[in-house]
């Protein structure tokens, strides 16, 4: 037998494998519990809300020349997709433990499978906001989607990079995943999520923009309006060799632990 046909077998169980685990988790994610599919809807749209109502109480209606809500909605939603899907990936290995008896399926294919499903349901989701905020008339249309869709997957693949690094580091050291609940508020602060960070003087500015969030967030509101005043620095470049850092790191660090992944 051709190594090409070894390759091509091998090509199609791991598809089969992808397929299934994808339609297990989103039937879980959609029905897994009672109204499972309203709170996954739910809780991006009430973190979206509340933001757009404290601006609106103390009368702030633009926000680097764009619309209040339009820039709150961005950087929340263009967030969660980021922190969705880092938890997700990172309880991925527990959530399905018992289906590493299947030889086919590997640690490593159920993360992966998560966090399509998870950045899926983020777009879905996004896209069901966006739409209603312009019939609203409280937000504009994306002046380029394909930007916008760049901003987020930036975002997913961080996720996805941190989420599988965390991921092997709690099953080795549990006391971490203290350490990733703990940062989360601070990072959505520094990210320019709730504050513009144009208001942030250097040499602190440079500090943040260290935080490939922050390009990916302010590339999102730049690519609804082109004319909107993004934070000086702003590098998607910087962000790609980010998020490709941090994916290699989970795929290196699942790869060496696999085993251990596998049964502890």
């Amino acid at each position: 037998m051709s190594q090409v046909t070894l390759k091509t077998g091998a090509f199609q169980r791991a598809t089969a494998v992808w397929k299934a685990l994808f339609l297990r988790e989103a039937m879980v994610r959609m029905f897994g519990s009672r109204m499972a599919w309203v709170w996954l809807v739910l809780e991006p749209v009430v973190n979206v809300l509340w933001l757009i109502l404290i601006f609106t109480v103390i009368r702030i209606r633009h926000i680097g020349g764009i619309e209040t809500a339009l820039w709150i909605a961005v950087g929340m939603l263009v967030f969660m997709t980021f922190r969705r899907t880092l938890s997700q990936v990172q309880n991925g290995v527990d959530a399905n433990s018992a289906l590493f008896a299947y030889r086919q399926v590997r640690p490593a294919d159920v993360v992966l499978v998560r966090a399509g499903v998870e950045g899926l349901s983020m777009l879905l989701i996004s896209s069901m906001v966006f739409f209603i905020g312009a019939m609203l008339g409280w937000m504009s249309w994306p002046a380029s989607v394909w930007k916008v869709l760049e901003a987020f997957t930036l975002a997913w693949l961080c996720g996805l990079g941190l989420g599988m690094t965390f991921g092997v580091l709690v099953k080795l050291v549990p006391e971490v995943g203290r350490i990733v609940s703990f940062i989360m508020m601070p990072l959505m602060m520094i990210s320019g999520v709730i504050f513009p960070l144009s208001m942030v003087q250097e040499p602190y500015l440079g500090w943040l923009l260290l935080n490939p969030l922050a390009h990916a967030i302010e590339a999102a509101r730049v690519g609804f309006a082109p004319y909107y005043h993004a934070v000086n620095g702003l590098d998607l470049s910087y962000a790609y060799a980010c998020a490709l850092v941090l994916l290699f790191t989970g795929l290196a660090l699942f790869r060496r632990f696999n085993e251990r992944l596998v049964t502890q």
